[in-house]
This record gives structure tokens, sequence and C-alpha cells, in this order.
């Protein structure tokens, strides 16, 4: 009796340890594929997330006073962004959600000073603006990663005191 219950032991813990094998090795491949996807999602983004990060200059965290826009030039800002958008490289399709909401309040924010706006902007409406502009631009960094602190305190750059 005593070979019998080393042998069934033994083929219990090969079963076991089996499924477990399989189970962690699967989580892991699906980790994998999934960290591949998001680094290749990145990669795509990239170009076109650049180039509405270059448009966002058009709305600048401080409008010099001879720069504040009119009407027809609020128009202008909105139909770039729009083209952007549709273009033919998509640019739009490559949006994460939190991203394409900043967008979509940037450009309804647009819109919205546009049409009730005839001469220069108001004060209000220049920082309504500007600070959209700035939650895209906020936004963008962050769905690329490059708005993060490095995670380990070695890397993180010292800062220098002024001479």
């Amino acid at each position: 009796m005593g070979p019998w219950i080393s042998m069934i032991s033994a083929l219990a813990g090969l079963l076991v340890g089996g499924a477990v094998s399989y189970v962690t090795s699967r989580a892991q491949l699906r980790v994998q594929a999934e960290h591949e996807y998001d680094r290749s999602l990145r990669d795509l983004r990239l170009p076109h997330y650049q180039r509405l990060f270059h448009l966002t200059e058009r709305i600048p965290r401080q409008w010099l006073s001879s720069s504040v826009p009119d009407q027809a030039r609020l128009r202008d800002i909105r139909e770039t962004f729009h083209s952007w958008y549709f273009s033919e490289q998509a640019g739009g399709l490559f949006l994460s959600q939190a991203a394409r909401d900043a967008y979509f309040a940037l450009q309804n924010a647009l819109q919205e000073t546009a049409d009730r706006t005839t001469a220069a902007l108001t004060d209000d409406d220049s920082v309504t603006l500007r600070a959209k502009a700035s939650a895209l631009r906020h936004q963008l960094s962050a769905d690329l990663g490059v708005a993060q602190q490095p995670r380990h305190s070695w890397i993180t750059p010292r800062s220098v005191p002024a001479p």
C-alpha cells in the first residue's frame, strides 16, 4: 500500500503543478500581450499627439496684448483643430477617451466664444480658452506617459542651486 500512496501523491502533485503552471503562464502571456499593445498604440499616437500639441501653441498660456484673437481668428483656430481631427492622417482616431473629452471641450469653448465675440476676447473667455487648451496639453502628455516622474529616486534629477 505504501508504493501506491507515493505514486498517487506524485501524480496529484504533478497535476496540481501543471495546472498552476498553466494558469500562471497564461496570465503572464496576457499581461505581455497587453503591454505590447499599449506600446504599439503609444508609438502610433506619438506623431498625432505631437502635431496636436504643436497646434495648441495658437492658444498660449498668456496672450500678449497685441495678439488677443478676434472672432475670425477664433474660428480659424477652431477650423485648424477640426482639420487635424479629420485629416487624411485621422489624428482624432488616436485620441484616448480623456484626450477626446478635453479636445471637444476646447472645440466647444472655441465655438461658443467665437459665436458671441465680435471684437477682442473678454478676460473670462480668455481664461476659459487657455484653461481648456492647457487641460488638453496635460492630457496628451499624460497619455504618452511623458508627464510622470521617474519610478526610481536615483533617476530623478537633482535641482541645481542658482549661482
